[in-house]
């Protein structure tokens, strides 16, 4: 059993939508890159860009509010696709009712450096989701 899933790995972690958690998420990447021997350019091309689409996510949506990232890193063989899903929470403290989904469109415009970075970006559709969206990318590994 340990042959077959050798090149493979899911793994899912919560943080808060606040800049001094993104290190965690930084380093939770550079875990799985080291596990699988992923070359210091690869691994420091998706940190950049992770770095990037969640500093973005931040800026766009919780300057005045918080939230949760929920961050899903999925391995097989040579791709790493990462999940970003951020919840916006309302924590009963603004008289301002939660705002709604940002559009697709706004979403792509905020992260547009992101998505020329990846091999592959996403945006997903989720009810209740703030926003949702999907980044592949093909590991070189090192030599």
């Amino acid at each position: 059993m340990l042959k077959q899933r050798k090149d493979e790995l899911s793994l899912h972690m919560r943080i808060p939508a606040d800049r001094c958690y993104l290190g965690n998420a930084l380093l939770t990447l550079e875990g799985i890159c080291e596990h699988f021997s992923v070359s210091d350019h690869s691994k420091d091309h998706i940190k950049k860009a992770l770095e990037s689409a969640l500093g973005s996510t931040i800026e766009l949506s919780y300057k005045e509010a918080s939230g949760l990232f929920d961050l899903k890193f999925s391995v097989f063989k040579d791709k790493l696709q990462i999940t970003v899903e951020d919840f916006l929470l309302d924590d009963g403290q603004t008289s301002e009712p939660v705002q709604n989904p940002i559009s697709e469109d706004k979403l792509r415009k905020n992260l547009e450096h992101v998505i020329v970075m990846a091999d592959e970006f996403k945006v997903l559709r989720e009810n209740g989701r703030h926003s949702s969206y999907s980044m592949q990318f093909n590991l070189l590994l090192a030599e």
